[in-house]
């Protein structure tokens, strides 16, 4: 018996698949209740219901949809359809059980870090990515010359009049949770979505476009399970308190960096169980109100006066990380950004993976690139250079709790920055990515823990 046990797996034949539980599956539609068409500068904020009293919902596969126009004059997508939305909050029974502030930054990080080549397609064909491009500049074809292949610093163009539909993978730790679990039967919730203002959410390098939306529509699988026995002892857990699953839940702390020369020292009072990293987007402080500036996507450790040279937490009086500060030279003589890179790479991945596939290039982090102009001279160079810092002890996806507790003091927790000076002070949004907990009561209540 040991030797048919030790056998690799292509020499055993009695193996069975177990069959699956007696169901049936339908991708539903969720529409909108609020409004019917949004814009940047009137009805911005949709309300869409989201109801699984009687079957379970997959929403690790769902998607938002909805149909932009854009009117008065062309206008491009900032990097990904994500930068249309501001805020996104998940509500149960009027109380709030996720939330993302300043969404269309973190889920331009995350697609930009996290996106191996199959992703890029998908981003291309649903989100309004360029996909991958090379720079056709007067020299790009000399003579032994290079051109840099990457994801494109902007996506695409919609013409004055014309209208184009999107589907966004939400990045929400409540619907897209780490151990891929559906939302249980008898939860049901209100998905918020706030777009946001005209000028934040498009880019244009001429013209004053003008964008409206429609069809705000929310699709995922669902499953009603047929067998009776299997139903019986899923209300009986119900019932126990034992219907539970986890995600990641963002805090959005917002700050301003010095002008001149750091150090900058930006407050994060984070009060959570388990923090499994912080990820930190620098933009100038107007970026949101100028049409020309992807202020959705451009990400700058460095701009035309400044750069930062390096940085650290002060978490309860420690110094993370402990190993000593994470340095940046953006120069090409001495760079260095191969630890502050790292650290994107871990603190955006997926649950269970040690690093994320990105598609951020060195000249896109070292970049100071932020405007779109006429010859969209810069499309591989928007800059998309993060701070970030992992706080996992363990990547196993099993495993719970294995972030930072920082809820276990009350001193003052900063980031500290050191820069060069920046010439005007630059708008610091810091993310807290923390593992949260969900518990359907047999009321149908969702309750959450952070």
């Amino acid at each position: 018996m040991s030797s048919i046990r030790n056998a690799p797996p292509s020499m055993i034949y009695n193996q069975r698949q177990v069959p699956a539980v007696d169901a049936k599956m339908t991708v539903r539609r969720f529409d909108a209740t609020v409004g019917t068409v949004f814009s940047g500068a009137g009805q911005n904020e949709a309300r869409i219901p989201v109801s699984g009293m009687d079957a379970f919902l997959d929403t690790n596969k769902g998607y938002l949809q909805f149909k932009v126009t854009s009117t008065a004059a062309a206008s491009a997508v900032d990097f990904t359809a994500g930068s249309f939305i501001e805020r996104i909050e998940i509500q149960n029974k009027g109380r709030v059980v996720w939330r993302g502030d300043r969404y269309s930054l973190y889920h331009n990080a995350k697609k930009a870090y996290n996106s191996d080549l199959g992703k890029i397609n998908k981003l291309s064909a649903n989100e309004g990515s360029r996909g991958l491009v090379t720079q056709q500049t007067a020299a790009a074809h000399a003579q032994h010359s290079v051109s840099e292949c990457t994801m494109a610093g902007h996506g695409v163009e919609i013409a004055d009049g014309e209208a184009a539909v999107f589907n966004l993978e939400l990045e929400c730790g409540m619907l897209k949770n780490d151990l891929k679990k559906a939302i249980p039967q008898g939860a049901s919730f209100d998905l918020v979505i706030r777009f946001r203002a005209n000028n934040a959410a498009i880019i244009a390098h001429t013209g004053s476009p003008v964008y409206n939306i429609e069809n705000v529509r929310y699709y995922c699988p669902s499953y009603q399970i047929l067998n009776s026995e299997l139903m019986n002892m899923y209300a009986s857990m119900v019932a126990q308190g034992a219907v539970a699953w986890s995600g990641d839940y963002l805090k959005t702390y917002v700050n301003s960096t010095n002008a001149g020369a750091g150090p900058s020292s930006l407050q994060i009072n984070d009060r959570s169980l388990s923090v499994k990293g912080f990820l930190t987007i620098l933009r100038a402080s107007g970026a949101d109100a100028t049409l020309a500036n992807c202020s959705n996507s451009a990400f700058q450790v460095i701009n035309a006066t400044g750069t930062v040279t390096s940085y650290e937490m002060n978490m309860a009086g420690a110094i993370l990380p402990a190993s000593g500060r994470i340095e940046i030279q953006t120069a090409t003589n001495g760079r260095d950004c191969g630890r502050a890179y790292t650290e994107a790479l871990r603190v955006l991945c997926d649950a269970g993976e040690t690093e994320s596939t990105p598609t951020v290039t060195l000249t896109q982090f070292a970049s100071p690139d932020a405007v779109v102009d006429t010859n969209r001279s810069d499309m591989t160079s928007i800059a998309k250079g993060v701070l970030s810092l992992d706080l996992r002890k363990f990547d196993d996806i099993s495993l719970t709790m294995t972030g930072l507790n920082t809820a276990a003091s009350s001193a003052p927790n900063t980031l500290q920055i050191d820069h060069t000076s920046f010439g005007a002070a630059l708008d610091a949004t810091t993310f807290s990515i923390c593992q949260a907990d969900w518990l359907l009561a047999p009321n149908g209540e969702l309750n959450v823990a952070v």
